[in-house]
């Protein structure tokens, strides 16, 4: 067991290497198998899709669960921080301009790359918000570091 007065022990060059390696292979065999059994039609190809994407964010949880575990306490406090306030600033500012669009469609002419469908616009709308809260965090996160020096 690990003894919570002991300091851990970060993970070193050579396991994040292998670490990168690992993600690249099973990214690898999950695309290979959407590319081969994604286009099965019905119930089979959805149960086919619902499992390569539950096994993929299996393997990048247990990804990150491992990182975490190898990561210092000022490190984890400045990722929790950052995540909080970041993301969730990113994530309001994201569906400010998301409803904004929305509820002025009317108004607005939205680019073909959007999507023309409910459906891909959707999906561009979440996307968006995630690259939002993804620039929250990197922002958040690079303040926390400097006021911590």
């Amino acid at each position: 067991m690990n003894d919570p007065s002991r300091p851990r022990r970060p993970h070193g060059p050579g396991a994040y290497l292998l670490y990168i390696v690992v993600c690249l292979v099973l990214g690898g065999l999950a695309g290979a198998a959407s590319a081969i059994l994604g286009d099965q039609p019905g119930p089979v190809g959805t149960a086919v899709t619902a499992a390569l994407v539950t096994a993929a964010m299996a393997a990048g949880f247990t990804a990150c669960l491992w990182w975490w575990r190898g990561i210092d306490e000022a490190a984890r406090e400045a990722h929790k921080w950052a995540w909080w306030w970041g993301g969730t600033g990113g994530m309001a500012v994201g569906i400010v301009l998301l409803l904004t669009l929305m509820l002025r469609a009317e108004d607005q002419s939205l680019s073909a790359k959007l999507g023309s469908t409910p459906a891909d616009i959707f999906v561009s709308g979440m996307m968006c918000i995630l690259l939002f809260q993804l620039a929250g965090y990197s922002l958040a996160w690079a303040g926390w570091w400097l006021k911590h020096r």
